[in-house]
């Protein structure tokens, strides 16, 4: 292994190194060819003294460096999120969601470490420390050291010669200066967002979410200056000015003046030796480069995102958000082709392209290791089973994955591919597609998945063994659609309709299904027969004090039975929870109606509910109630009072760990579920995360490396990192 660290740790981080890396995380034993790794995605890059590359692999929490002979190996993390290490070995210091690095000239390393609102530094002995940050995100400390200093989500970082420390403290919208002495101010930016300023002190200048620096040999400073879609420099003097974009969020202006084009979303930005700046212009998918006359034009990519290999040509190179960029030793231009997968590097000489690291392949990672550090997308369902194992149903990754009571993670169902295929064989060759998810009594696992127009019911049995349960196709159910006499789509020409929204069970066999777009509950009992048991069918709200099948629901989103066996439903669109009791009997237990969050503290019938899409009994039988666009979870009390028990209703954010959950911050929780001991655990599905309530009411983070983003998409590949606060 080579690295740019002193030979003694070598050997040490060595070793570290093929004791701690797990197969499964996308980490080798000791090194691997860097072309033939997952390195997912990666949000910064810098270039050691030496000329060897490191890169800040967020999907997993680490740094990893390629040497000369094209080897990677993780040196800096452990792979867990979180913050920890600091006056020991950078393999064993937990990250959390790095992003810029910079080398100084000594060849010490830099990192952005930016959920933990901190800078840190690993020396060339290879041991970490915190150089700027305290850890709480907020903006605080100018004139003061560094370490005492609040930052909000720093990201791009540069070091010039003079060993000052440059930081675009993303998230409080400027850009601060930490002197050799280690103290801190700021020297761009107002904390406003905005574009305002140019010609004026940088002081008095306004920014939007800066994010990639870079320094130029006469020591002018240029941003990325992301929000603004814009390239923005501060000259010596500290006069800011605007060298490329127009505002505009689309691509215009090749081989004209750069301050007349448009660039989208500039996450990256460094200069030549010649003066000449490179602009990773991400949303445009292309680098774009402004000469010392000020012109600016594409120098790679094609604006189209789907890989089409490397070329001889840069130009016709397809990119799919280059995130950031760099200069090798020998001139030539490193990319973060962010959402490819790979790093690509831009021979200047010739314009061919060549790939230095990454497979393409986006990484699932975690399985065999700490879940924190395991990378979910979109957590759905949850359950845990009679050994207090959390079992997960990760969505968008295919698969229903495990938690030990020892926190690791691994995959007892699903290949990774979307679909409803492998029934009758073992679950882990199987796909799926799974959502809501229970178990019942014997630790077997129910789950509800979709299909095109179909919804299916699939069962796993404790020999791991998968099979369809129940579709809304099969003869028998459309049956009792059409018997329930006026299901909402019974009346239909064509074909009956019908969706679950989720499932129960109890312990004499019998599945519980909830109809949500015929508004009734169905029971499936073990002989095989399916009867209506509440809802007419009509959407509407009636029929409390009376028989169950003679009241209407609207939209039936959720379901849970208590010890006695009565069944709740979360009448979603009517705002209201109804219990259904052992006799058939239905009436309203919570909920006056209204769309809107209140009633905290006060009798649940009274309190506001909206949003209601999961309902659980802890075991102490308090039921909670999920509800998940106003991102928090309540609670009714044996008086029948209701209270918040975790998230800030109506605010969302990924933010807390270690601290009360009513005062931290979720992002649509789906579902939750308790363990023996009485530990609430979340599917903290926009945070990629599952969060844990202990019994003191304390929040910590699970499983998930997370995307911590204000806006999400499916792959999780150009969302906007949100803006979030200390403790009120």
């Amino acid at each position: 292994m080579r690295t740019y660290f002193s030979t003694p740790v070598k050997i040490k981080i060595s070793l570290l190194i093929c004791i701690l890396l797990v197969p499964g995380w996308g980490w080798a034993k000791g090194s691997t060819k860097a072309t033939q790794t997952s390195i997912s995605l990666v949000d910064g890059m810098a270039v050691a003294p030496n000329g060897d590359v490191y890169i800040a692999r967020r999907s997993h929490n680490v740094i990893s460096h390629i040497d000369k002979k094209g080897m990677l190996v993780n040196v800096v993390g452990t792979g867990a999120s979180g913050y920890s290490g600091d006056g020991g070995p950078a393999t064993k210091a937990k990250l959390n969601l790095p992003a810029g690095l910079a080398f100084d000239r000594h060849g010490n390393l830099y990192i952005s470490d930016r959920a933990n609102h901190r800078v840190r530094k690993v020396d060339r002995k290879g041991i970490i420390t915190t150089v700027a940050g305290n850890g709480t995100g907020g903006f605080s400390g100018d004139g003061g050291p560094a370490t005492q200093a609040s930052l909000n989500l720093p990201s791009g970082i540069v070091i010039d010669k003079q060993d000052n420390l440059y930081i675009a403290d993303r998230s409080n919208n400027r850009v601060r200066v930490v002197n050799s002495k280690g103290i801190i101010k700021t020297i761009a930016g107002t904390g406003s967002n905005g574009y305002h300023g140019d010609n004026m002190p940088a002081l008095k200048a306004t920014l939007d979410k800066p994010f990639g620096l870079a320094l130029d040999k006469d020591n002018n400073l240029y941003i990325a200056d992301r929000g603004n879609n814009r390239i923005r420099k501060v000259d010596s003097s500290g006069l800011i000015s605007t060298v490329a974009g127009d505002g505009g969020f689309y691509y215009i202006g090749d081989n004209g003046p750069a301050y007349r084009a448009s660039i989208a979303g500039p996450t990256g930005v460094v200069v030549d030796n010649e003066g000449n700046i490179i602009i990773a212009d991400r949303q445009n998918n292309r680098i774009r480069m402004v000469d010392k006359q000020g012109m600016i034009r594409t120098i790679m990519g094609t604006g189209q995102q789907d890989y089409n290999g490397d070329s001889e040509l840069a130009r016709e190179t397809n990119l799919h958000f280059p995130f950031s960029v760099a200069l090798d030793k020998n001139g030539d231009l490193l990319v973060i082709d962010r959402s490819h997968y790979r790093i690509r590097k831009l021979i200047m000489k010739g314009r061919k392209v060549t790939t230095v690291a990454g497979n393409g392949v986006k990484q699932f990672g975690g399985d065999g290791g700490p879940s924190q550090g395991a990378h979910l997308e979109f957590p759905h369902g949850i359950d845990v089973d009679s050994k207090d194992n959390v079992i997960i149903a990760d969505k968008a990754h295919y698969r229903i994955r495990q938690i030990s009571p020892e926190g690791i993670i691994s995959t007892i169902a699903g290949t990774g591919i979307r679909g409803n295929i492998g029934d009758g064989g073992h679950a882990l060759k199987a796909s799926v597609y799974p959502m809501r998810m229970r178990l019942n009594h014997k630790d077997e696992i129910f789950f509800i998945s979709p299909s095109g127009f179909v919804s299916l019911v699939r069962k796993i049995d404790t020999k791991g063994i998968i099979n369809e349960y129940i579709t809304t196709g099969d003869a028998d159910y459309q049956k009792a659609v059409l018997a329930s006499g006026s299901g909402a789509s019974s009346k239909s020409e064509i074909t009956v309709i019908s969706q679950f929204s989720d499932v129960a069970l109890d312990k004499k066999g019998n599945v519980y299904l909830a109809d949500r777009i015929n508004h009734q509950i169905r029971k499936l009992l073990p002989n095989g027969k399916i009867k209506t048991i509440a809802g007419t069918g009509e959407s509407n709200y009636f029929g409390d004090g009376g028989p169950a099948t003679k009241a209407a629901f609207r939209d039936p989103a959720a379901i849970t039975l208590d010890e006695a066996g009565n069944l709740y439903v979360a009448d979603a669109a009517n705002n209201m929870i109804r219990k259904i009791d052992t006799k058939g009997i239905i009436s309203t237990i919570a909920g006056n109606g209204k769309h809107m969050d209140s009633g905290d503290g006060g009798p649940a019938l009274q309190a506001g509910l909206r949003s209601i899409d999961s309902l659980v009994f802890n075991p102490a039988g308090e039921l909670h109630i999920v509800e998940t666009n106003t991102h928090h979870i309540r609670k009714i009390k044996k008086d029948g009072t209701i209270v918040t028990v975790a998230g800030r209703p109506g605010i969302q954010g990924n933010f807390g760990d270690g601290g009360p959950a009513t005062k931290a911050m979720l992002k649509q929780p789906a579902d939750i579920a308790f363990d023996s001991k009485g530990n609430m655990y979340i599917t903290d599905m926009g945070n990629n995360s599952i969060r844990k309530v202990d019994t003191r009411g304390i929040i910590t983070t699970l499983a998930g490396a997370g995307i911590h983003s204000a806006g999400w998409d499916p792959e999780g590949e150009h969302t906007e990192i949100l803006d979030i606060g200390p403790f009120p």
